[in-house]
């Protein structure tokens, strides 16, 4: 027999074994709410970053200063992590499940690059004649952005869970996988000859996996295949922080596996993977200085593990204090303090309607030919942007509400 120590199975209590408190066995496993609800307040921020024309800080650059928006997507990530890791100990996840989750945000991810390209083909007055090589814009199409990355991680997510089910597995799956997306960009910018620089647009694995390829067939590299590939890799940075995500919670889960001590043993579990995804991203920042070489610097380009692994290590230490304060068990109890965080938990349950529904809006309105009406509302200055991004948070929270009162389902 499997012994309890090593797997992630939560036990039941000493009462509910007795007989005196014996949970109904119809009951229906629910929601966990600390988790939701942290996924709610990140599409707030979310929400609100995007809806301002006018962000009152300043924006990340792909391969340089980090702003408070490079936490959105990997928190994102470590998130997804924590959800595949729940529906897993369940039963609840399985191939079909997550091919679909894929095909969605693949679908939704070229639909929109689809109609951006649209608008620029018709605002440059690009004729769509296929047999001159013109498709009104579509040929000019940028395969990129968030929804697209994060479904390169979930399909990278899921092919790491036919590995992994346990603390242990996962652990060694967020170790290993460090450790290959590090050494990729370690000998990446290597290539390169980092001595002078580090990884940039014109030094990165897709200019070299793709430049390589081109120059073997005497022909010249084509920026939007490099563009695609880049957005391909960017997503598999993306899968570093959902392992996290899916080791963090397993490693909950066996802290739940014994009854005593268990809100102590949640700390120090969620502690113990912080620790960990710390001392990774830190291995990873300043490992090519012992060859001499510039460290990996944090970049949202490519998602590069010091970042994604330092906001891994955020939402551990986070975790480890909220859920037990927020969740009486992993099956859907709350305890007092769970009725604050019941609003945020129900926008944490429409998180891809919101985020993808508001990004949709402002890319589609940046696309339009100048003066566009993002760049028109951010001219009149920070305060009308903020008004407006908290409106658009308030609608956001306020269908949020509606549809938990009215039950209605408002996730794919």
């Amino acid at each position: 027999m499997t012994s309890t120590s090593a797997t992630t199975r939560v036990m039941p209590t000493a009462r509910a074994r007795s007989g005196a408190a014996r949970r109904p066995r119809g009951r229906t496993i629910g929601r966990v709410v600390s988790l939701d609800a942290a996924r709610g307040l990140l599409v707030l921020a979310t929400v609100a970053w995007l809806a301002a024309p006018r962000r009152p800080f300043p924006a990340s650059e792909p391969w340089g200063a980090m702003g408070l928006d490079a936490i959105a997507l990997p928190a994102f990530a470590v998130i997804a992590g924590c959800g595949f890791a729940m529906a897993q100990h369940r039963g609840w996840t399985s191939g079909a499940r997550v091919l679909g989750r894929v095909a969605l945000l693949l679908v939704a991810g070229l639909a929109l690059a689809a109609a951006v390209g649209l608008i620029g083909g018709v605002a440059a007055g690009i004729a769509f004649d296929p047999a001159a090589g013109t498709l009104g814009g579509l040929e000019r199409m940028r395969v990129a952005g968030p929804l697209l990355q994060l479904a390169v991680a979930l399909a990278a997510l899921g092919f790491l869970g036919l590995l992994a089910s346990t603390w242990a597995g996962w652990a060694w799956a967020t170790v290993i996988t460090a450790a290959i997306g590090s050494g990729t960009l370690w000998l990446s910018a290597g290539l390169c000859g980092a001595p002078q620089g580090g990884l940039s647009d014109a030094c990165s694995p897709a200019t070299l996996l793709v430049g390589g390829i081109a120059d073997a067939a005497g022909v010249p590299a084509d920026p939007a295949v490099t563009q695609a590939v880049t957005t391909v890799i960017a997503g598999l940075g993306l899968a570093l922080p959902a392992a996290a995500g899916a080791a963090l919670v397993h490693a909950l889960l066996r802290a739940r596996s014994v009854d005593a001590r268990q809100r102590g043993r949640v700390v120090g579990y969620g502690l113990l993977a912080a620790v960990l995804f710390g001392v990774l991203g830190i291995l990873a920042y300043f490992t090519p200085t012992v060859w001499l070489h510039p460290p990996l610097e944090p970049a949202t380009a490519l998602w590069t593990p010091p970042l994604t692994l330092a906001v891994a290590s955020l939402i551990a230490v986070l975790a480890g204090v909220t859920h037990p304060t927020v969740d009486t068990d992993l099956r859907g109890g709350t305890s007092t303090l769970g009725a604050f965080a019941e609003p945020f938990a129900a926008v944490g349950r429409i998180s891809l309607v919101a985020v993808g529904t508001t990004l949709a809006v402002r890319t589609l309105l940046e696309a339009l030919p100048d003066p566009d009406p993002v760049g028109w509302f951010a001219a009149l200055g920070d305060i009308p942007s903020v008004v407006l991004g908290l409106l658009v948070v308030a609608a956001w929270l306020a269908l949020a509400l509606w549809a938990q009162r009215r039950g209605v389902r408002l996730r794919p």
